[in-house]
């Protein structure tokens, strides 16, 4: 019960830097808009033929005929770019959340600004982590038994060892490879018994998304009876859902930050609890 009430005040906390700062929301909505964005440009053109349907089916078929290396060139790319803008975005939310526990009052610009300075770095580390994740996936879907659950194992450890790449990314003048190895040693200098932050945010994210799913089984149920109302339910069950991931999504980069920032200069940010960071890792032995 302790973890998980240090969990939720880290959660206030975060929430206090984001009631600062509600335009951390942007960074992972304009991610989402550049995927889409990309998406619709990939798949936009079909619209000018007369028949779409049959011109998907007839790119399926083409690409069914390709031998398997292009096919898993074409997803690679894919995978890739959805990396690149996911961290690009979130490398401009730590840089924000890092002015404001500096005192300053950031704004988008100074995110975007920031991150594009760190482009180099930044494609570097998308190439790294969109192959390792990709090769991964790759192995795992063709595993079975004893080999995918060590799979998923080495899946869990590699996003643990990564834990922190991108605040390194954002503080630290160094390539990919150096990041990994430094957040691996962050990682083992304050390594506990749990990640009190990410157990705590993922319980209450999933907490929120049962409650969101809950109010969309009503509008299933009520659909006959009541159509307009049920339709209503649905819609309010779609934005909650948008809305619910990109606050956790923003809230979990908040306390990225604030760990790093106590893991690598030992300092607190004023908005949060110094016994309560110090308890979200516990120091190694």
């Amino acid at each position: 019960m302790e973890k998980i009430r240090n969990a939720l005040v880290l959660v206030k906390a975060s929430w206090r830097v984001l009631m600062l700062d509600k335009e951390l929301l942007v960074f992972p909505v304009l991610s989402l808009t550049v995927l889409a964005a990309l998406l619709i440009a990939a798949v936009g053109p079909l619209g000018m033929f007369s028949n779409p349907q049959a011109a998907i089916d007839t790119i399926s078929g083409t690409l069914a005929n390709q031998q398997e290396w292009v096919l898993l060139t074409v997803s690679f790319i894919a995978y890739f770019i959805a990396y690149f803008v996911m961290i690009f975005f979130n490398a401009a939310m730590i840089a924000c959340v890092k002015i404001r526990f500096a005192g300053g009052d950031p704004t988008v610009m100074d995110g975007l600004r920031f991150s594009s300075g760190r482009l180099p770095q930044i494609l570097a580390w998308a190439l790294v982590a969109s192959t390792v994740g990709f090769v991964l996936g790759q192995l795992e879907k063709k595993s079975k038994g004893l080999t995918r659950f060590l799979l998923g194992f080495l899946g869990s450890a590699w996003a643990v060892s990564s834990y922190f790449v991108v605040p390194v990314l954002v503080s630290e003048h160094i390539g990919p490879i150096s990041a990994v190895k430094r957040s691996v040693a962050i990682v083992r200098k304050t390594w506990g018994e749990s990640l009190v932050s990410v157990v705590g945010l993922s319980v209450l994210s999933g907490i929120s998304m049962m409650l969101i799913f809950g109010v969309f089984v009503i509008a299933m149920v009520i659909s006959d009876s009541s159509p307009y109302l049920a339709i209503s339910l649905g819609l309010l069950a779609i934005v909650l859902g948008v809305l619910s991931g990109l606050i956790f999504s923003t809230l979990g980069s908040i306390l990225k930050a604030a760990l790093y920032v106590y893991a690598v200069e030992g300092k607190i940010p004023d908005q949060f609890d110094d016994n309560l960071i110090k308890g979200a890792f516990s120091s190694k032995k």
